[in-house]
């Protein structure tokens, strides 16, 4: 099964400020392909909130010659059609912020199966104190720099190649495009 990691980092608290993307497309449990990007915030969300900053380390200077999102969306959707599920950790954040982001510049409908890292892991792994990314990655010896985007997506995708998708966790998202 062809796995594609992916992650979002955020500016702040508003639905659609991404501000970096990493993606990860896996077989066998090796990276065929990556790709990040830092990308600027739509205008109505262009603020970086210093919590946000202290966290990912992405300040808003370092944005500010960073393309869109929608020049980098034709890339990573390409990356998210070749494989057979997109594995994301906490699958319900980053989503919120790409249905957001695809609204917010009016972008084509799209759709594809995912499932969340987290959930997968909290199902198997309940007897675990924290099923954060962290944690769980360091469960299973892999070593990556957290809150990352692009180390985060390799890191979900690579604990799912190792632990497999249990039966009726792939879910579908669905954005349409409406004009």
């Amino acid at each position: 099964m062809k796995l594609v990691g992916l992650d979002f980092e955020t500016a702040n608290p508003g639905s659609g400020s991404i501000c970096a993307a990493g993606i990860a497309l896996m077989e066998s449990g090796i990276i065929q392909e990556k790709r990040e990007w830092l990308i600027r915030p739509h205008h109505s969300v262009d603020w970086m909130l210093s919590a946000f900053t202290k966290l990912h380390g992405i300040g808003y200077f370092d944005l500010r010659g960073a393309l869109e999102f929608p020049e980098i969306w034709s890339v990573m959707k390409n990356l998210i059609s070749q494989g057979d599920c997109i594995v994301i950790h906490n699958a319900m954040f980053d989503l919120r912020h790409l249905h957001a982001v695809l609204t917010l510049y009016s972008l084509p409908s799209c759709s594809f199966d995912y499932v969340c890292s987290l959930a997968v892991c909290r199902s198997l792994f309940p007897e675990m104190l924290s099923h954060s990314l962290d944690t769980m990655a360091a469960h299973f010896n892999i070593e990556f720099r957290h809150h990352d985007a692009q180390e985060d997506a390799i890191a979900c995708a690579t604990i799912i190649s190792q632990i497999g998708i249990p039966q009726n966790f792939i879910k579908r998202f669905e954005y349409h495009y409406r004009s």
